[in-house]
């Protein structure tokens, strides 16, 4: 029997799984709440949609990034049980790594860097370890301080940060996960552990735990035009089709195909929110905003500077020329009415 206590939530793009969380932890003032994801930007959006609806954090919820939450809340109070030292954590480093030949009996060189700085792909490792030496402690800490705990964005969380969440999925603490495979565009580290989860593969580590929560499927979006979810449901046509809740008709509507001279006069008709794969992506001098960046936005009309496997895509249909479903999926589904594709006058020609 599935956990009455946990829930995990897989949706499509524009479901307001993150709105479900919020209204959740808001509705419950008595309760301890949590609220965690993994990249800052996601962090400001959830505490701008609460701001948004309540004018105030309330005192009863509290908001961080998961690498804060594991470093300041159980990495750190318990760092003697696996250092031996009570002061040798300082920060998250994020961008670094150790050598590949360090031994992970090795702590300090596992772990840190010369100043002390986690490295981030052994952060949740980590407080795994803390939690193990310290016969359980990390985890009681945790349901002293909170009744919930939300995590945003789920799908973000590979490696050693499942098996924490299986440490709190067995916790006294009420945990909620909600997230969408299709928009696995950032990962919280790189390490082989759990390395069949990530991606769509979370679908089966969640379905693995059917007696430590309940799953929900959600296949509605109050974001995108029908079109727009039909467009992107065929990048994974394994998961149920996407039913649109979004009703208005604008004249504009649906997936579209822009001539590289024609943008100048199409951005000023339409006024699009412009996307790219990244900063070295040529997008004709207009501002545009990266892909990754652009996940848990909502914009009504998208244009997108595709990339090569992107291109070869809409010319053929054919799945295996991406390299990033997700970032296709990511892109595509950000718009609430139109999208449309910066392409040559003959990549026109034989995109359908």
């Amino acid at each position: 029997m599935p956990s009455a206590r946990n829930l995990a939530v897989i949706a499509a793009a524009g479901s307001c799984k993150t709105q479900l969380i919020i209204e959740a932890a808001l509705a419950h003032p008595g309760r301890r709440a949590l609220i965690t994801t993994y990249t800052q930007e996601n962090l400001a959006q959830i505490r701008r949609r609460i701001l948004a609806v309540n004018g105030v954090i309330p005192g009863h919820v509290t908001t961080t990034t998961w690498f804060s939450f594991l470093i300041h809340q159980a990495a750190r109070p318990f760092q003697s049980c696996v250092t031996g030292r009570i002061d040798h954590i300082r920060s998250l480093n994020f961008d670094g790594s150790r050598s590949r030949f360090t031994r992970r009996d090795d702590v300090l060189a596992y772990y840190f860097d010369r100043r002390g700085d986690m490295y981030r792909d052994g952060v949740a490792d980590f407080a795994c370890r803390a939690d193990d030496a310290s016969a359980g402690a990390v985890i009681r800490r945790l349901e002293a301080m909170y009744d919930d705990i939300y995590i945003d964005e789920f799908q973000d969380l590979v490696g050693y940060d499942l098996d924490f969440v299986d440490k709190l999925f067995a916790s006294t603490v009420r945990v909620t996960v909600v997230g969408d495979p299709r928009q696995h565009t950032f990962a919280t580290n790189n390490g082989p552990r759990n390395k069949k989860y990530r991606g769509a593969g979370i679908m089966n580590w969640i379905n693995q735990r059917q007696h430590a929560c309940e799953l929900q499927m959600r296949a509605e979006s109050w974001r995108c035009h029908q079109t727009i979810c039909d467009w992107s449901d065929r990048l994974y046509p394994a998961l149920p089709p996407t039913k649109s809740r979004n009703l208005t008709e604008t004249g504009h509507d649906g997936v579209f195909k822009v001539a590289e001279e024609d943008v100048l006069a199409y951005v000023a008709k339409y006024s699009p929110k412009i996307l790219r794969d990244r900063v070295t992506t040529s997008t004709l001098g207009l501002p545009a905003m990266n892909i990754g960046l652009s996940k848990g936005s909502t914009f009504d009309r998208v244009l997108i500077f595709p990339t090569q496997p992107m291109l070869k895509y809409l010319r053929t249909t054919d799945l295996s020329a991406l390299r990033a479903l997700d970032r296709l999926y990511v892109a595509v589904t950000r718009a609430r009415h139109s999208v449309a594709f910066v392409v040559t006058r003959r990549e026109a020609d034989h995109i359908p």
